[in-house]
């Protein structure tokens, strides 16, 4: 059983990469989380169905829709219009913005064995170069790391995606409480043992219009995951490189961002498989809808898991893209030099589609052994563990 469900995840998936050994597929413990304190799946009985249902993970009227901001947040401007500013620029949606937002289909969550609630990442800061102030929409896969990418780059839009309907719920959380804290260190407090009361109160008035079975689960992944999200977050918020600081925690401007963009609705928390036919095309037409391109795709290791399919070559293809737009990704091979258990990968968007177009680049591995053939591939970037594809660095 364990094995078919692995199977079905590792050809559907939009997972991100298992942990950093050589035996996948068993081994689909996503890259870019720790597997030494995932969350496990709780027992049936207190965790809710086995396998979710067909719809979002949360059975809301509007389960994607980001959750009203607390009174401290702006009030909406007569005819807002969207910038990328920075928090002080970022102003809430108009209704047909809005709307235009939350529009389309996602994809069904898959079902997993074990939920990850964290990241293994830790050099995300070696893509800031590329992507710094870019404005535009961000997509990216997994938890929190999303973040910090995101906040960097001044998003203008985010959609955070996964397969796992517990990690989407997990962005549920992080809603709530960025909205109720207007500090990173105030955050990461909100997840300790001694706060959890308060948090879980929290918790339970945001989704109190929730049906009880979505508001149960929530509650429970709450309960299941703090402690692990509790440990990862301390070692976020204290994290830097050459003494600035380098994630959404450790650098206050960029929380501030984060949560201007929570403040304003221009985030959203969606079910999504890449290799999947709805969630990533939803995202390419909901941007061209609002008149505002790509400019990072982050998609972990994700790659190591499916093929090129038709589905996701339409999808990467439709998406509103500049010139300066990238695709960002980590690699785990003992052939790469790596940052830390991850290599580190910045291509043009431009670049990829045009490689995605041509069928010898079925899978990454192929496509990145005929960009390092037609010496496009940089290993020796002057950073340890970056590597750049058919791309300079600043």
């Amino acid at each position: 059983m364990l094995r078919s469900r692995v199977r079905h995840a590792a050809l559907a998936i939009f997972s991100l990469a298992g942990p950093a050994a050589p035996l996948a597929p068993v081994g689909l413990a996503v890259a870019c989380r720790d597997p030494a304190t995932v969350e496990p799946t709780p027992a049936p009985a207190a965790a809710g169905p086995a396998a979710p249902s067909a719809s979002p993970p949360v059975a809301a009227a509007d389960p994607t829709a980001p959750i009203p901001a607390k009174p401290d947040a702006p009030a909406p401007a007569a005819d807002p219009t969207p910038a990328a500013s920075g928090p002080a620029g970022l102003v809430p949606l108009t209704d047909a913005q809005r709307t235009a937002f939350l529009a389309g289909d996602a994809d069904d969550p898959i079902p997993v064995e074990i939920h990850y609630v964290q990241s293994n990442e830790t050099r995300h800061d070696l893509y800031f170069d590329f992507i710094a102030n870019k404005g535009g929409a961000y997509v990216g896969v997994g938890s929190d790391m999303n973040f910090t990418m995101m906040a960097v780059q001044r998003a203008e839009f985010a959609f955070l995606m996964d397969i796992d309907y517990r990690v989407v719920d997990l962005h549920r959380m992080y809603q709530v409480l960025v909205l109720a804290h207007d500090n990173p260190r105030a955050l990461v407090d909100a997840w300790h043992k001694k706060n959890e009361a308060t948090t879980r109160a929290t918790l339970e008035e945001a989704f109190a219009s929730l049906d009880e079975k979505a508001r149960g689960r929530l509650l429970r992944g709450f309960a299941t995951a703090r402690e692990t999200v509790y440990r990862h977050l301390e070692r976020v918020i204290a994290r830097n490189r050459d003494g600035k600081p380098t994630t959404w925690l450790s650098d206050p401007d960029n929380y501030a961002h984060v949560r201007a963009m929570y403040q304003t609705g221009r985030v959203r928390m969606m079910p999504g498989n890449l290799a999947g036919d709805r969630s990533l095309k939803t995202v390419g037409e909901v941007c061209k809808a609002l008149g505002v391109t790509v400019q990072a795709f982050y998609m972990s290791n994700a790659e190591e898991y499916f093929k090129y399919i038709a589905s996701f070559v339409e999808s990467v293809s439709a998406l509103p893209s500049t010139e300066t737009s990238v695709v960002l990704r980590t690699i785990y091979n003992k052939k790469w030099v790596h940052a830390d258990l991850w290599a580190y990968q910045v291509q043009p968007l431009d670049d990829f589609r045009t490689r995605l177009a041509d069928k010898k680049n079925r899978s990454r591995n192929p496509m990145l052994r005929y960009a390092e053939i037609d010496g496009k591939l940089d290993k020796d970037t002057g950073r340890e563990g970056l590597t750049l594809v058919a791309l300079q660095r600043p």
